[in-house]
């Protein structure tokens, strides 16, 4: 017999693993360079470079999101049994787009994830 996990831990380890590093990344760079202007590192007629390092930090924030949630979904689809509510509450807190969402076409996975993904989502 399977032993499924819940899908309140499924979703913990989802926020935890992915959303925590997004969450680095989109603000940990500004947080470092308004540290760095305070404290007289970088000059603040450089402060414009703080919107460069902001646009840099979504960058890597999203690149994150689209390179780890994948890999979580497959994860947690593998490892939950209700998955269609566990997609419904991965949407809920903030973790993943909607089915057939645009932003859900920046994931980044190779076929053999997509096939794996498909398959356990019957």
């Amino acid at each position: 017999m399977r032993r499924y996990i819940s899908q309140f831990r499924a979703i913990s380890v989802g926020l935890l693993v992915v959303n925590g590093p997004v969450l680095l990344l989109l603000f940990g760079p500004i947080w470092v360079f308004l540290v760095a202007i305070e404290s007289g590192v970088i000059d603040s007629v450089y402060s414009w470079v703080g919107f460069v390092v902001a646009i840099f930090g979504f960058f890597l924030a999203w690149l994150w999101w689209s390179i780890s949630v994948p890999r979580w979904r497959i994860w947690a689809y593998a490892n939950v049994e209700d998955i269609q509510a566990l997609k419904q509450r991965a949407v809920d807190v903030g973790l993943t787009w909607p089915d057939g969402h645009v932003f859900g076409k920046t994931e980044i996975k190779t076929p053999e994830m997509r096939d794996r993904e498909h398959e356990l989502d019957r």
